[in-house]
């Protein structure tokens, strides 16, 4: 008897152990990954500038604009990349070595790349930004969240709290369960037949991709809120009922604010899901170069997992800093997405 308990627990400590071991190595894999994309991404943030009245036009961007009142100007990406890693590129030696002797005279300089947060696409990597890309992913996401939220939270509502208990429930039901596990370049697939060919709306704009991913977020969405309204406990609307409440009051005014908590997460969670998602951006065919930030819901649009798509696979060097720049931008966005989740859960549940 006494071996047999020592043996259960030591089988404990080594499945604690266990546990912990894969803890580590998952932190240590993700750190890696973050490692990587900051060391590739921070250049990013910054750019070489030569003093304008150094005479080595070969160092110039030729697509930028030039003003007599501003002494520094921005360099082409391959002195860029010269001077901030030491990659070589296109440089010849002689230009080499004209680059050394400006950073001797103090005529180059790195500096804060404010163009990478407020211009648009480019096909000059030095010039190109992720203005653009923010505002589409803006939009897209407004109309993904005016489209999902009230469908979603509505059906939810209607099938917890409303609907009959008979087989056409449950086979509705299990669709939407199914729905939620459908890979999404199906439901980009489902808006390019629907949305563009069947209704003719424009291709490359917020519309489209907002109603795409909508349609993406519905399910996701109609899972959780019904997930959270299953979690109010019985006893209360029971209590709210034997006090003469009508269905509606209890629903609105004990379960819903009992459930906000849950339906609010789950909500910008499909939506943080929806931020990152390029697939089905890709078959209603916005991954076309955008050169301007669109100015409404119907303008040529893309969004920045698509923009980082595009820089991916350019050939130039130049672009791959922007890619991980872009990729830590994005990382951001998505954190804060997933802080306020976490805060308005915290604030609703006290």
């Amino acid at each position: 008897m006494i071996p047999s308990l020592k043996m259960r627990h030591l089988k404990e400590r080594w499945f604690k152990r266990a546990g912990l071991i894969s803890l580590c190595f998952a932190l240590l894999f993700l750190g890696c990954v973050l490692a990587d994309i900051i060391y590739k991404g921070y250049p990013a943030f910054f750019r070489t500038e030569i003093a304008s009245n150094v005479g080595y036009s070969l160092f110039l961007n030729p697509h930028a604009s030039y003003h007599t009142e501003k002494p520094w100007v921005v360099a082409s990406d391959d002195v860029d990349l010269y001077f901030k890693s030491g990659h070589k590129g296109k440089l010849t030696p002689k230009q080499i070595q004209m680059i050394k002797e400006l950073e001797r005279q103090n005529q180059i300089r790195l500096s804060f790349n404010t163009n990478f947060f407020l211009a648009s696409d480019s096909r000059e990597p030095e010039l190109a930004g992720i203005w653009g890309g923010i505002i589409g992913s803006f939009l897209t996401l407004l109309i993904t969240f005016i489209t999902a939220f009230p469908l979603g939270v509505g059906t939810a509502l209607y099938l917890e709290e409303f609907a009959p208990r008979n087989r056409l429930t449950h086979w509705v039901e299990a669709n939407i369960n199914n729905l939620a596990a459908v890979p999404s370049i199906l439901f980009g697939l489902l808006g390019l037949v629907f949305f563009i060919h069947f209704m003719g709306l424009p291709r490359p704009s917020a519309l489209v991709g907002g109603l795409t991913l909508g349609l993406m977020s519905l399910p996701v969405i109609v899972v959780t809120t019904r997930v959270a309204l299953s979690s109010v406990q019985q006893t209360l609307k029971e209590a709210a009922l034997g006090l003469g409440a009508t269905h509606l009051q209890v629903l609105f005014h004990h379960v819903i604010p009992a459930a906000l908590p849950g339906i609010m997460t789950g909500v910008i969670l499909s939506l943080a899901r929806a931020l990152g998602e390029t697939a089905p951006l890709l078959m209603i065919g916005m991954v076309a170069f955008i050169a301007t930030p669109p100015s409404g819901i119907l303008d040529p649009t893309t969004v920045l997992p698509v923009q980082i798509f595009n820089w991916s696979r350019s050939p130039e060097l130049g672009f791959v800093e922007n890619t991980s720049g872009a990729i830590l931008i994005l990382l951001v966005m998505l954190m804060l997405l997933n802080c306020i989740a976490v805060f308005i859960r915290k604030r609703f549940e006290t």
